[in-house]
């Protein structure tokens, strides 16, 4: 084709002096034109979609317009910035906006968050002040035209209730390798974000309206949950641009109590069992493999319910089954400039109990929801009195109210909390909010704070 292009280019030069040199540009147009054509008519086997372009229930991409070793990605900058269309309320593992993308190969970013609490809550985990909370790191390498490689590494400031500590705990949140055999069916395995509900998989700061997490997403789905396991995911089109998809894997399960009858967590601290009993990536305590997965159906202007699920042995000698049930829907849209968006999340968690675990101390059940809804939008007012603060792009401002609920085998709590979220750009945002509590949870541990009212602020951003 290169050959063909330059004996054009060279009988175009043996024309008559007087030829016009019109006619030679728009020939040479043509054929460039031509020469494009063909290129990427050669290279439409190698199609592969970005990750940000990704379905978000599950990861599985839809459009393989973009294609890793296209030849026009040989040109694209060593610095690009990704740009997300999905809602923020449906996102999944895949939709981050990559700091850089390395010709499209390989897509390096992360988040951080930084918070201020009013109040101390040991019961979850919460220092009085000041506190760099997480910073994140996503790593993700597209390693041929089917095989996709994702990974986040975490680096966050815990506190147990009794003193402040500097230390970082690291640690992996997920490491998976994708292989795309059609966008019905993609087989996935590594370190997991268990598809329980939705705020395990998008539980990113910046893609969060409130600083904390949900009661139902902290005691009864332990955020963040990561296994080490295998399965398979994929995407179904539906008509009237529904969309079905599924998820489906095995991996290790809970380990919430041993063969001497010790529980994950103290007797004082029994709202903490699924939180301390969460698997080991590096293996199982039994013989038992647990189930997972999330089924979600999903409409293109922003809609999407699922149900999910987690079903395993949670004890040493494989004899009592935990089993978690959620549910979880996300409705985002526009009107008029001003945006809305709706969602909610609902868990069950139910532990079979013999004798030897009712002896131990294994509670019966725990449950919870909660509903959070908000509305926002940038006045043109504000953009034309300070361009400088509310005029960058993606830049709005979102009025927020949270109503969360749980029942932790008859420990129960409840909190309101409205709040205020601030956007200068898309992937920053400042949140300000006031928690309200009606009723808390955790026993009077001698040496640990149950205050729970007060204000909270923080900045997120991705990078």
């Amino acid at each position: 084709m290169v050959a063909v292009f330059v004996g054009s280019v060279s009988a175009q030069d043996e024309r008559p002096a007087g030829a016009d040199l019109r006619q030679e540009l728009e020939a040479v147009r043509r054929r460039v034109t031509e020469l494009e054509r063909l290129l990427k008519a050669s290279d439409a086997s190698w199609a592969q979609p970005r990750p940000s372009e990704a379905r978000p229930s599950d990861g599985t991409a839809t459009d393989d317009s973009a294609a890793p070793d296209d030849v026009s990605a040989t040109f694209s900058p060593f610095y690009e910035r990704e740009t997300l269309g999905t809602p923020r309320s449906v996102r999944g593992v895949y939709d981050k906006p990559f700091l850089a993308s390395l010709w499209r190969r390989a897509h390096v970013g992360g988040y951080t968050e930084f918070e201020f609490h009013e109040f101390e809550n040991a019961t979850r985990g919460i220092p009085e002040g000041f506190r760099m909370h997480r910073t994140n790191l996503f790593l993700f390498a597209e390693v041929s035209d089917r095989v996709r490689f994702g990974s986040e590494f975490e680096f966050e400031t815990e506190f147990d209730g009794t003193q402040n500590s500097s230390d970082i705990e690291t640690k992996v949140e997920m490491a998976f390798v994708d292989w795309r055999l059609f966008e019905e069916l993609t087989l996935r395995a590594g370190a997991l974000l268990v598809p329980l509900g939705r705020v395990n998989v998008n539980h990113d700061g910046p893609v969060r309206d409130l600083t904390d997490r949900p009661l139902v997403s902290t005691f009864v789905i332990p955020t963040t949950l990561t296994e080490a396991g295998a399965g398979l995911h994929g995407t179904f089109s539906l008509p009237r641009e529904v969309s079905l998809s599924y998820q489906a894997y095995a991996v290790n399960g809970f380990d919430l109590l041993d063969r001497t009858g010790q529980l994950a967590t103290p007797f004082t601290e029994p709202e903490q069992l699924l939180r301390r009993g969460r698997s080991s990536s590096g293996g199982d305590t039994n013989s038992g493999v647990a189930s997972t997965g999330r089924v979600a159906l999903g409409a293109v202007d922003g809609f999407e319910v699922g149900g999910s699920w987690h079903v395993g042995t949670y004890d040493e000698q494989g004899d009592n089954f935990l089993r978690i049930f959620a549910g979880d829907f996300g409705w985002s849209t526009a009107c008029g400039g001003v945006e809305f968006d709706l969602e909610g999340e609902v868990a069950v968690a139910n532990f079979q109990r013999d004798s030897f675990a009712r002896t131990a101390g294994v509670p019966d059940r725990f449950w919870g929801y909660y509903v959070q809804g908000g509305v926002g939008g940038m006045p043109a007012g504000l953009r034309r009195f300070s361009p400088v603060v509310f005029a960058g792009s993606g830049a709005r401002l979102k009025a927020v109210l949270r109503y969360e609920w749980v029942d932790l085998d008859g420990d129960r709590g409840a909190a309101i909390e409205p709040g205020v979220a601030f956007l200068p750009v898309a992937d920053t945002v400042f949140k300000l909010s006031f928690r309200f509590t009606q009723k808390q949870v955790g026993l009077d541990v001698p040496g640990r704070s149950l205050d729970d009212d007060g204000a909270i602020f923080s900045v997120s951003s991705y990078f």
